[in-house]
C-alpha cells in the first residue's frame, strides 16, 4: 500500500480516537455524597471532574468563567457520587469507592447487591446520559475493566473478572459460586451458555438470598 495512504488512514485514527476521548473526558453536573452526611452541590455553573483509580474528586466552581475556583473532597470521605451530563439531567449516574480498588460506576444495585464496573482509564458521561468506559486505542493493549460485586451488608467487594473478556465457564463458575446461598440462580448461572459476560452479570438483578433462608427455617 502506497505510504502517503498508509499516514492517511493513521491520521484519520488518531483524529478519531482524540475526538472520542475529549467527548467521554468531559465534566459533569451533579452532588458528592460525603461519609459525615453532607452533599456537596453542584450548581448549573459547576462541573465535577470525574475521578478515576483513587483519586480526590475535584469540583469547579464557575467552571467556564475566569473567576473559576476549585473545591477538593478527598477520596477516603466521599460515600458517593451522583452525576449527569448537563444535556440529561434526566439520566444520573452513581460512582462508590471501593477500599482496595478506587472508583466503581454503579451498573447496577438492588436490595440486595450492588454491581460496579471498573475502568483503569476512567469513565465519561456521553450526551444522551450513558456512560462511557474508556480504554487504550490499541488492538494489543487495553485498559483493564473488570466486574465488582458486592452484597448488602457487606463492606467488602467481590471481584468477578474482566467485562472485556467472552465467555468462558470460569467466569460463570466464580459469579455462581458468590451467589451460591441463592442456588436457584446460582444453578441458572452455570446452565447457561452466553458467551457475552454483561448477561451472565444482569442475572444477578434476580439474586434473592432471603428464599434460601426462608427454606431453611
Amino acid at each position: 500500500m502506497n505510504p502517503r495512504i498508509i499516514r492517511t488512514i493513521l491520521l484519520l485514527f488518531l483524529c478519531i480516537t482524540t475526538v472520542s476521548v475529549a467527548k467521554a473526558a468531559s465534566t459533569v453536573q451533579g452532588r458528592i455524597y460525603l461519609k459525615d452526611g453532607r452533599v456537596v452541590e453542584c450548581g448549573e455553573k459547576d462541573r465535577i471532574k470525574l475521578p478515576k483509580h483513587a483519586q480526590d474528586v475535584k469540583l469547579l466552581r464557575r467552571a467556564f468563567y475566569k473567576d473559576k475556583s476549585k473545591e477538593v473532597y478527598r477520596y477516603e470521605e466521599i460515600d458517593s457520587i451522583v452525576c449527569w451530563h448537563a444535556t440529561a439531567p434526566e439520566h444520573p449516574q452513581k460512582f462508590i469507592p471501593a477500599p482496595g480498588v478506587g472508583w466503581l460506576w454503579v451498573y447496577f444495585e438492588t436490595p440486595h447487591i450492588c454491581v460496579g464496573v471498573f475502568a483503569q482509564k476512567g469513565y465519561g458521561v456521553d450526551s444522551n446520559g450513558g456512560i462511557e468506559v474508556l480504554v487504550k486505542y490499541r488492538s494489543l493493549s487495553r485498559s483493564r475493566t473488570a466486574y465488582y460485586l458486592r452484597k448488602t451488608g457487606e463492606t467488602e467487594f467481590y471481584d468477578a473478572g474482566s467485562a472485556s473478556r467472552r465467555g468462558k465457564d470460569r467466569f460463570r463458575e466464580s459469579v455462581a459460586a458468590y451467589v451460591a446461598d441463592d442456588p436457584e440462580l446460582a444453578e441458572q448461572i452455570l446452565q447457561s451458555e452466553t458467551s457475552d459476560r454483561s448477561r451472565t452479570i444482569l442475572m444477578l438483578e434476580a439474586y434473592r438470598p432471603e428464599k434460601n433462608q426462608m427454606f431453611n427455617n
